[in-house]
């Protein structure tokens, strides 16, 4: 399973966080999340082996609206800004990327579907995002990442990351740039 956590957080020192935008790469485009996105994207997340690394298991439908709807309404605290993609490969979703915006940090997540797992679109997409990020004003970035998660480990490397010997409470390990520091919670 290609799984990645991505968090990016904002606190509007520089200036108020922008509005999520679409972006595009060569192979990919990323869409802001819609509420109408659950119905196809419960597919994608419907293989099991999706949550060997994070735990859970496949959502259903309703489930999946439910999490969308708390998603796209955005977070409690005024000084965060959620940013939610779903990646799309020729009209067709394929995963999604997640930022949670805070100050000029990020905490970075992705999945990609397993079957269009292996051919470089988490990285791709995750590039983007992480670009995307850095151009509105965002400098540091984090992953918290399963030790054993060698995929998600090998994308949070193309992205510059590297382990800071720290582990999370739920036991994954912090990767960031260097220099970068845990936000504040």
């Amino acid at each position: 399973a290609e799984i990645l956590r991505v968090a990016a957080r904002w606190s509007g020192t520089i200036g108020p966080m922008p509005t999520t935008e679409p972006i595009e790469t060569d192979r990919l485009t990323l869409r802001p999340l819609e509420m109408n996105d659950a119905d196809e994207m419960v597919d994608v997340l419907s293989d099991a082996g999706l949550y060997r690394f994070t735990g859970g298991e496949p959502p259903t439908v309703d489930e999946l609206r439910d999490r969308y709807r708390h998603q796209v309404a955005g977070p409690p605290r005024p000084d965060e800004t959620w940013h939610n993609w779903v990646i799309r490969l020729d009209g067709r979703s394929v995963g999604f990327v997640q930022a949670t915006v805070h100050g000029e940090h990020a905490d970075l997540a992705w999945v990609v579907g397993v079957p269009w797992q292996g051919s470089g679109f988490a990285s791709e997409a995750a590039g983007a995002m992480r670009q995307w990020l850095s151009e509105q004003g965002v400098s540091r970035f984090t992953a918290h990442i399963h030790p054993d998660h060698a995929a998600s480990l090998a994308i949070a490397r193309k992205l510059g990351l590297q382990p800071t010997g720290r582990v999370d409470e739920e036991g994954e390990a912090v990767w960031s740039r260097p220099g970068t520091t845990q936000p504040p919670s």
